[in-house]
């Protein structure tokens, strides 16, 4: 399904739930509207419904409509044969019966027709379904979607509006009430430019024809021009927020005031921790125009890192000797991920940030998508013949061991990770017991169809996310167990599709049997954290 698709059917069918007991919510978990197909599919058929219901509802009304023009039509006939000769025409006893009996009657028999409600079960039909809409939380997560791709990808506000994303056109535009909520998204976070950019298309897309529409939607025009000179007033350009709000006829005779507010109550700017941020280096990677450099590196067949590769050894690419980044492609088979998918996927949670709160957790900004806890803390998966074949495919691969921190990430639209490190550094407590994450290991499960790379930035690498293939680098150098800052990567926003991939971390201590293990090198040094 296409994204910009995604988003009209997020922010049509907005609106907040009804409250549910938690008995209600434990047997039906909220919709994953960013990740699921099948949740977004059924969200589509919603709607189909709902239209369904309304043109149902509006024939109804059209009925009622009918036979109401059908009797001012039949009335009118005795006033027309009246007109220009009142007097005689009442001379007439029975036009003079027939007025008093219609005044009388009619009008009060009419009056109990129109006060009939029509269409009820349509209404109620309606206000049922309003529990399976998206919440706020989720239409305004749609949005910062939006936000990010167009951060990302460095859309235009024209591209956006046809459908353009990327270098790829998609078969779908956005609405004037789309322009809007993206606009008013860049004004929270105080990139008025863009914001006024987004406000600008949003009048220009409204249709003389929609105008009885946009009312009933509550969607004004004048909303746009207050937002839009308020942009004008944030960017000091005074003048042209007057003349933005002068052009309105039911704003003009209140510009004074409104530019004294604006100016006088001057916008604060949603907190960088609040919003989504990727570094600049980064984004310009995750775009389709970044082609990797050229490499001397070829690929070749693994035959040598454990015996059993010399009967079927693996097919790899080296990308990188420094630090050292390797791809093996068609490790897992069809079978084996939709296995993998089938025991792991219902664990998934939704990537969160504890707050002050004790026992609270709010979506995260640095990294949006779900996450499992690490399978090794569920017996009945870790035993699970697939997970013991992915230990041995780590294995046969890296010759190293590894005994836990095997776990599940989901991206939906938008879906992403900032930079990070994936070694944790001495200060976490963690590291004296188990040693640091000296390698990284990840599963990509499916292909995305566009966006979802891997980017290194240090060494302008990315990777597509690509069904069955593994990425293995190592966290520290060598000999030394020096903490590599070259591995510093990230997950980059999902346009079209999701993202799906399992990643294992490692450790040092691990490998003390078949090397020496825990150098302190230099990761007293500083004090590095990640984002998982």
């Amino acid at each position: 399904m296409l994204p910009l698709l995604v988003l009209l059917i997020l922010t049509s069918a907005a609106g907040q739930s009804q409250s549910k007991t938690s008995a209600e919510t434990s047997s039906n978990p909220p919709k994953e509207f960013m990740t699921s197909m099948a949740d977004r599919m059924e969200l589509l058929l919603l709607d189909r419904e709902l239209i369904s219901n309304l043109v149902q509802y509006a024939e109804e009304l059209q009925e009622k409509v009918d036979v109401l023009q059908r009797c001012a039509k039949a009335m009118q006939i005795p006033l027309e044969d009246s007109k220009g000769r009142e007097e005689e025409y009442l001379s007439n006893p029975l036009h003079s019966f027939q007025l008093i009996r219609h005044m009388h009657e009619d009008w009060r028999h009419l009056e109990k027709f129109m006060r009939q409600p029509v269409g009820q079960d349509q209404i109620n039909f309606l206000k049922n379904k309003a529990t399976k809409f998206p919440s706020v939380e989720g239409t305004e997560e749609a949005t910062e979607a939006i936000y990010r791709i167009i951060l990302t990808y460095n859309v235009e506000p024209a591209d956006l509006v046809q459908g353009l994303i990327d270098g790829v056109q998609y078969n779908s535009s956005i609405s004037a009430i789309d322009c809007f909520s993206i606009g008013t998204l860049f004004f929270h976070f105080g990139e008025y430019e863009n914001a006024a950019q987004f406000l600008q298309y949003s009048l220009d897309l409204v249709k003389p024809e929609y105008y009885s529409v946009n009312h009933v939607l509550e969607f004004e025009s004048s909303e746009v021009i207050m937002l839009l000179a308020r942009c004008s007033v944030e960017l000091d350009m005074v003048e042209d927020a007057r003349r933005i709000l002068m052009g309105h006829r039911d704003l003009a005779e209140h510009s004074d005031r409104l530019l004294n507010f604006y100016t006088h109550t001057r916008h604060v700017p949603t907190s960088w921790e609040e919003k989504p941020f990727l570094p600049l280096e980064f984004i310009q990677i995750c775009r389709s125009s970044h082609q990797n450099k050229p490499s001397r590196l070829h690929c070749r067949y693994n035959a040598t890192t454990t015996p059993f590769l010399r009967l079927a050894p693996l097919r790899m690419e080296e990308l990188s000797l420094d630090p050292y980044i390797a791809v093996y492609h068609n490790v897992l088979s069809d079978a084996e991920i939709a296995e993998v998918e089938r025991v792991i996927e219902p664990l998934l949670q939704r990537i969160g940030r504890y707050d002050e709160t004790p026992n609270s957790m709010s979506p995260s900004k640095r990294r949006t998508g779900f996450t499992g806890p690490h399978i090794d803390d569920y017996m009945h998966v870790s035993r699970a013949p697939v997970i013991e074949r992915v230990h041995r495919h780590i294995r046969d691969m890296t010759g190293l061991f590894m005994n836990e921190h095997l776990m599940m990430i989901k991206y939906g639209l938008g879906g992403h990770c900032d930079q990070h490190y994936d070694f944790l550094n001495a200060s976490y407590p963690s590291t004296h017991a188990m040693g640091d994450r000296m390698a990284t290991v990840l599963f990509y499960l499916n292909d995305v169809k566009h966006g979802g790379s891997t980017a290194f930035t240090d060494l302008q690498l990315k990777v597509p996310s690509e069904r069955g293939k593994v990425l293995f680098w190592y966290n520290m150098r060598g000999e030394t167990h020096n903490l590599d800052r070259g591995t510093v990567h990230g997950s980059c926003p999902v346009i079209d599709g999701s993202k799906k991939i399992l990643s294992c971390f490692i450790n040092e201590l691990d490998q003390m049997f078949i090397q020496r293990t825990y150098r302190p090198g230099n990761r007293h040094s500083e004090n590095i954290k990640e984002w998982h």
